[in-house]
């Protein structure tokens, strides 16, 4: 209980750090990254940098404008409860840190996949290295799992949902698979076919509830890497 409630303010923590990251990256598909206060300084294109990010308030305003630039406390609160769930798993060792790793970037994937509906490489691809290499290293310390199954599932994903892209799937959840799958496949191939199965379920469920509600229509798009995030996330608790 301790364990858990001291992951969840980490993740709070984690969470205000993360907030210029998510708004920087928040951006429509092919337009230049941003500052996080784009009203402070309207050229993005110019000034983007890793420095430019700042501290911002957990309202979500910026401190100079007062433009509001996310919803209050959403990514403390998100990266909080990916936390949370990490805990509750009561994994242990290097593999529980793979886990805290990519409930860290995968808040932030979430976030930004809700607001526009992309997968930014800027994220996906530490996701991948820092799952990679923490679950080599847990391999090394001869953590129980198998690194071996860890890769062929992150191979048999990938190869999966670039096929699924040719049919109008994103490339940007191919990529985001990829450490998911790793993630599950190093328990087992159960625990990786049934990750996939819940983040599928999750989305047929919304999909539907969307229709029924007239919120969406049968040609209205929805970002998938929420569901392969919450999906993952469960399947682990599943088999904690």
């Amino acid at each position: 209980m301790l364990g858990q409630l001291l992951a969840t303010l980490v993740g709070l923590a984690a969470g205000a750090a993360l907030r210029p990251v998510v708004v920087a990256l928040a951006v429509p598909a092919g337009e230049p990254v941003s500052i996080p206060c784009m009203a402070c300084s309207p050229c993005p294109g110019a000034t983007w940098r890793p420095y430019a990010l700042r501290l911002l308030p957990p309202g979500g305003r910026c401190s100079t404008c007062r433009v509001r630039l996310c919803a209050p406390w959403l990514p403390e609160l998100t990266t909080a409860a990916a936390f949370a769930a990490v805990a509750a798993g009561g994994t242990e060792g290097w593999y529980a840190a793979a886990q805290y790793w990519l409930a860290l970037i995968g808040s932030a994937l979430l976030l930004v996949d809700s607001a526009v509906q992309r997968l930014p490489d800027a994220l996906t691809l530490p996701a991948a290295v820092g799952t990679f290499t923490l679950l080599t290293v847990a391999s090394a310390h001869h953590e129980p799992g198998s690194l071996g199954r860890a890769l062929a599932a992150a191979a048999a994903a990938g190869v999966l949902f670039t096929v699924l892209a040719l049919g109008g799937m994103g490339l940007g959840d191919a990529k985001l698979v990829i450490s998911l799958s790793a993630l599950l496949g190093w328990h087992s191939w159960h625990v990786a076919l049934l990750g996939l199965m819940m983040s599928f379920l999750l989305a047929a469920v919304v999909a539907v509830f969307l229709l029924l509600a007239r919120r969406s229509t049968r040609k209205s798009t929805m970002a998938f890497g929420p569901f392969l995030i919450i999906g993952t996330l469960a399947a682990l608790l599943a088999h904690s």
